[in-house]
């Protein structure tokens, strides 16, 4: 593949999470039924390595080729841009061709990069580096976006399927692993020889990649064996996964979800995972309206979010956020589905894979405020209080990327 093949695959994968609003990884598959991925000299990975790292820099490009006078540039262009700063940073040497276009059209480069603003330096918007500066501290906030720029992986051993020492010993094998101080069947991946979706332990479902945030967020729901649970927005099931873990397979979960093609999904990978799915009861409905007729012993409220503290899994999510709009829309949902699964149950755990307040701390007081005999109860996890400028801030939880190693959840639990 030459400089032109590699820019093509950039800038159309670019146009495809820009348009059809999907994640790196499936933008990718599809513009490589288009256009050739792989050749003796670049492997298909590490194009995709490249090409989520271009996305990741999007805002960083777009700010610099701006600054050049530039505007509205093509996808092809930014990608040619971003392909000449990538040489240049990893010292590598350029092609001809690429240099000589990309200096012609910006001879104030250096000067441009020397110049950047932080928040397009980090490659975030705007709004969003000032928002989060606003809620911690600038230096805070910039560690914490930077630590977004790179993903921390995790897996989890699923126990249901395989003995935890026999796991880490097939592991070790394969990956350079560390096991979480706190949950021995957690470990953060190191180094992989391979990725891990091509181990056979993952295959099998022995392994199941889960992020820290998304374990604690069900650590905060303390299941029990017997217990009858309701999911709420229960797809894919890795949180429904785990509680039956945690309680091998004993609690009974009545899983709620709008999509009829995502529950059939997530029955396929309950099975997979060694679920006993005749204990959980896939339900369709809306999770804002259901009226069960029974009440539960707890409740999982994991709400659709943005997905803000998820950028570091999938850099797409940065261009979805251009602006602040997905987070208003979803607070409205988030507070009707909370609301609604409080009227089933004593206890109640509301989490979302989001730094913004709007989605977390300011729906719990909205909640709050509309009368509810619930009150916030602090989890019983080790993570971060709450942003300090909410009421509520000391009885909520923030996992953060800068100090957890984990993707940014919010997380409140609910008693009567």
């Amino acid at each position: 593949m030459n400089i032109d093949d590699i820019s093509a695959v950039l800038a159309n994968t670019l146009y495809i999470v820009k348009n059809r609003r999907i994640s790196v990884r499936r933008a990718f598959a599809s513009t490589c039924k288009l256009m050739p991925c792989s050749s003796r000299e670049v492997h298909r990975e590490k194009l995709y390595e490249l090409t989520r790292l271009f996305i990741s820099s999007f805002y960083r490009v777009k700010y610099i080729a701006e600054k050049s006078g530039r505007r509205n540039m093509s996808n092809r262009y930014l990608a040619r841009l971003f392909l000449y700063l990538y040489f240049m940073e990893h010292d590598l040497a350029f092609p001809n061709k690429l240099k000589k276009v990309v200096r012609r059209d910006f001879p104030d480069l250096e000067k441009n990069i020397a110049e950047i603003e932080a928040w397009a330096k980090l490659s975030y918007p705007k709004w969003f580096y000032e928002k989060l500066a606003s809620l911690l501290s600038v230096n805070e906030a910039e560690q914490l976006l930077y630590s977004m720029n790179k993903r921390v992986q995790w897996v989890r051993i699923n126990t249901l399927k395989i003995d935890l020492d026999k796991a880490l010993k097939l592991l070790e094998n394969e990956v350079e692993f560390s096991v979480d101080r706190e949950i021995p069947f957690l470990l953060k991946v190191v180094k992989s020889r391979r990725p891990l979706r091509s181990l056979k332990l993952f295959k099998e479902g022995l392994i199941i990649p889960q992020d820290k945030a998304s374990v604690l967020v069900v650590k905060a729901l303390t299941p029990e064996p017997d217990m009858t649970i309701y999911d709420f927005a229960a797809a894919p099931g890795i949180k429904t996964s785990l509680i039956m873990q945690l309680t091998d397979n004993k609690a009974r979960i009545v899983a709620v979800d709008s999509s009829p093609r995502r529950l059939e999904s997530m029955k396929k990978l309950l099975r997979k995972y060694g679920v006993e799915v005749s204990r959980v009861k896939l339900t369709l409905a809306d999770s804002r309206e259901i009226s069960l007729m029974k009440g539960a012993d707890a409740a999982l409220v994991d709400a659709p979010c943005s997905s803000s503290g998820a950028i570091s899994k999938d850099p797409a999510i940065k261009i979805f956020l251009e602006n602040d709009l997905i987070i208003h829309l979803m607070k409205r949902t988030q507070v009707d589905i909370l609301y609604n699964a409080l009227q089933h149950t004593d206890i109640a755990v509301y989490a979302t894979c989001s730094l913004m307040p709007e989605e977390g701390e300011e729906v719990v007081i909205e909640v709050m405020n509309r009368g509810i005999e619930h009150k916030l109860i602090e989890p019983s996890i080790n993570t971060s209080k709450g942003y300090s400028k909410y009421v509520v801030w000391n009885k909520v939880r923030r996992t953060f990327p800068h100090k957890d190693e984990s993707e940014g959840f919010f997380i409140a639990r609910f008693e009567k």
